[in-house]
């Protein structure tokens, strides 16, 4: 287990690279001429170029090559899960491991922060468009239409942007002030924000004048078991507690915590509580070890810190003296069917029933769309539908991406999403335009 008194800190790790480590482990590149490292890159940074930068000592060339491409330069470095990306597929781990595309990244981010990095040259183009969320989908397509030359507009329910980026993830993993000085590239490039409002229509933003809207509102609305004894004094809602915890609080989990879910949410959870001032955390989920959908780094990176897993396993209640919670019970599960993971394909065994002594249960099992936008066409989970290629949705001129349309995926994908709908809005837009150029000519002859 790592030392106590690191891991019951709130902040980030900020260790990085020194820059001859860096140029080290950049020397490492075996240079390929076709690098499937690149196709591993969903916000299509060309890795080879920025690693080779580096190679040679170029840091803010490395820094703004990666920017152009993803704005969330650093925070990916921290927070992707370039594993199962990029670096899954390098060449380099043919003859041993990977190169450290993560942690190159990171160097790179913090080379040279959103907040003082140079900017783009800007054409400027007719045409408006709304953003609906802060989070990494919206920050990103709002970058892409202002760098295209569009007025762009976001609305943001929080009274901050980021969305998951910074209230969502724990900040000894993203620390805030450096997300908030990535995130500040943004505005520098001329978005406009409206925190603190709501959009409950995308339609009501095309009638008031805009040409487009992207939406990508995230998930916030937080699944929960119906257990007998949520409402106990101790039983929380993981992405709640996360929020309260980003926000600067220190709520106290007790001494022993269970997490129920087995997803990345639920690794933060765990890891959090044990910076909250817990001894002993358990995570119970129905998935095996190897069928959770949580990250292996995740994972791993719970397990060197002494989270104990109790998988297979489905709750049946927490348990309840005094108006809070003083245990949690559970029981094994088998599959009916091999290979599907969920609730319903779960079948008790009989006399695996446990008990575990608990001060808290943090339910984590996942979360849906907040806002359901009615005149958007939706599917049975209530996720908006788009096309793939375009993010158009089912009303012309709006189009949407991010977990709002994929159910839950990384920052680095909701950036894919909102990068492949500015391309799509653009178009979008110059096409409105012509038209009406076009029109008032007709009209200007007719006059004639």
């Amino acid at each position: 287990m790592e030392d106590k008194a690191l891991r019951d800190q709130l902040v980030e790790d900020a260790r990085s690279y020194a820059p001859h480590e860096a140029v080290i482990e950049a020397s490492r590149c075996l240079m390929c001429e076709e690098p499937p490292c690149n196709e591993g890159c969903p916000a299509g940074v060309d890795v080879r170029r920025f690693v080779r930068k580096i190679r040679f000592g170029n840091f803010r060339g490395a820094s703004r090559l990666v920017r152009d491409a993803n704005l969330l330069v650093g925070i990916c470095g921290r927070v992707c899960p370039q594993e199962m990306l990029c670096m899954e597929r390098c060449t380099r781990a043919a003859l041993d491991v990977p190169i450290d595309i993560a942690g190159l990244q990171r160097f790179a981010g913090d080379v040279e922060l959103g907040e003082t990095a140079p900017l783009p040259e800007m054409p400027t183009r007719d045409g408006s468009v709304a953003v609906v969320g802060a989070g990494p989908g919206g920050l990103a397509a709002a970058a892409e239409l202002r760098k295209a030359g569009l007025t762009v507009q976001v609305f943001e329910s929080a009274d901050d942007v980021g969305g998951v980026l910074t209230r969502g993830i724990p900040p000894f993993r993203l620390d805030r002030s450096f997300a908030r000085g990535e995130l500040a590239y943004v505005s520098r490039l001329g978005v406009t924000f409206n925190l603190g409002e709501s959009v409950d229509d995308p339609c009501a933003l095309l009638d008031s004048g805009f040409d487009a809207v992207f939406v990508s509102t995230g998930l916030w609305r937080p699944y929960s078991i119906g257990l007998d004894g949520e409402e106990l004094k101790g039983a929380y809602i993981a992405g709640d507690l996360l929020a309260r915890v980003a926000a600067g609080e220190r709520p106290d989990p007790g001494k022993l915590v269970v997490v129920i879910g087995g997803g990345n949410v639920a690794m933060d959870a765990a890891t959090t509580a044990l910076r909250l001032g817990a001894e002993r955390v358990y995570v119970c989920s129905l998935e095996s070890r190897d069928e959770m959908p949580a990250f292996d780094s995740e994972i791993e990176g719970a397990q060197r810190e002494g989270i104990e897993f109790r998988t297979r396993t489905r709750p049946v209640r927490i348990v309840g003296k005094d108006g809070a919670v003083a245990g949690y019970e559970g029981i094994g599960i088998r599959w009916k069917q091999p290979g599907l993971f969920v609730p319903s394909n779960a079948e008790d065994v009989p006399g695996t029933e446990f008990r575990l002594a608990a001060d808290s249960v943090i339910e984590a099992i996942g979360q849906g769309s907040l806002t359901k936008f009615p005149s958007l066409d939706h599917d049975e989970r209530g996720l908006v539908r788009v096309d793939p290629d375009t993010m158009a949705t089912s009303v012309e001129g709006v189009f949407a991406g991010g977990d709002v349309v994929s159910g839950g995926g990384t920052a680095v994908q909701a950036v894919a999403d909102g990068k492949r709908a500015a391309e799509s809005i653009v178009a979008y837009v110059a096409g409105i335009h012509d038209e009406n150029d076009e029109r008032e000519e007709v009209g200007s002859d007719e006059e004639a």
